[in-house]
């Protein structure tokens, strides 16, 4: 008990004293020193010995308290990566922390890079973990707009204990955004041959007839009418993989694809 309360002391004194500096009129709004004095995961670590927990909550309640008042009036989250690198130096085992961490910070610290390096920090700490790599690929998706790579960390996801099936249908959306519709066809192809769920398994088919539709009409959209028979009889022979087969309708200006 008497260790707790010392810990508890020394460390609410760094935080008081860290204030007093911050608030002095030299230091008032520069960002290069607000939480100079935010003590290391080093010296946090040698001085919460048995309390780790304890302390790693009191710095979580210090990152939200920070994130809260930055989102919410000037939006400068300078400090942000040096947080996160903080606490997962404190508990390397925190999942969220670096979910959290990288995904805040790649949106609302608008440093990519240092969100990814939390993640990656979080791969190599937590190597079974299948949420840090899904992050990692949502992110390259929706922010980076690499696709290529999102579809990697997304299949990459998937291969973890106890992924969901959607790792497998998100990397099938990044693929398809390559154009490489039939590793798109496949990855769904895989999802419903591995589920049991009669719901998971019609919405495969209709996702991949979605697929086959959209590659279609795309290619009439840039070949023209005079072209598409042939290509179309071209991909079905690529598609002898799918669980079943399909009757296509070619109009002027569309492409429709049934299910047999």
């Amino acid at each position: 008990m008497k260790n707790i309360i010392i810990i508890i002391i020394l460390f609410v004194a760094t935080l008081f004293f860290a204030y007093i500096l911050q608030n002095q009129p030299e230091n008032v709004n520069k960002q290069m020193n607000e939480l100079l004095y935010f003590p290391s995961g080093t010296f946090i670590k040698q001085v919460s010995l048995d309390y780790k927990t304890t302390v790693t909550n009191m710095m979580w309640l210090q990152v939200i308290q920070y994130y809260g008042e930055h989102i919410l009036t000037d939006k400068n989250l300078y400090q942000l990566y040096n947080l996160f690198n903080i606490i997962t130096d404190l508990d390397p085992n925190l999942m969220q922390c670096y979910v959290f961490g990288g995904t805040i910070i790649t949106y609302d610290q608008k440093r990519p890079d240092l969100g990814f390096e939390i993640l990656k920090k979080g791969m190599s700490n937590l190597p079974e973990s299948w949420e840090i790599p899904f992050i990692t690929g949502f992110l390259n998706y929706v922010y980076s707009r690499n696709y290529s790579a999102a579809y990697r960390w997304f299949i990459f996801a998937s291969t973890k204990p106890n992924s969901p099936y959607y790792c497998k249908t998100f990397a099938a959306a990044a693929i398809k955004k390559e154009k490489d519709y039939i590793t798109a066809l496949k990855l769904w192809k895989q999802i419903y041959d591995n589920s049991k769920n009669r719901l998971e398994r019609e919405n495969a088919i209709k996702s991949m007839i979605m697929i086959i539709s959209y590659d279609f009409n795309e290619n009439l959209n840039e070949e023209g009418n005079q072209n598409i028979s042939s290509y179309i009889n071209q991909e079905l022979k690529k598609m002898d993989f799918l669980p079943f087969s399909v009757n296509i309708k070619v109009q002027y200006d569309t492409v429709i694809v049934e299910q047999q």
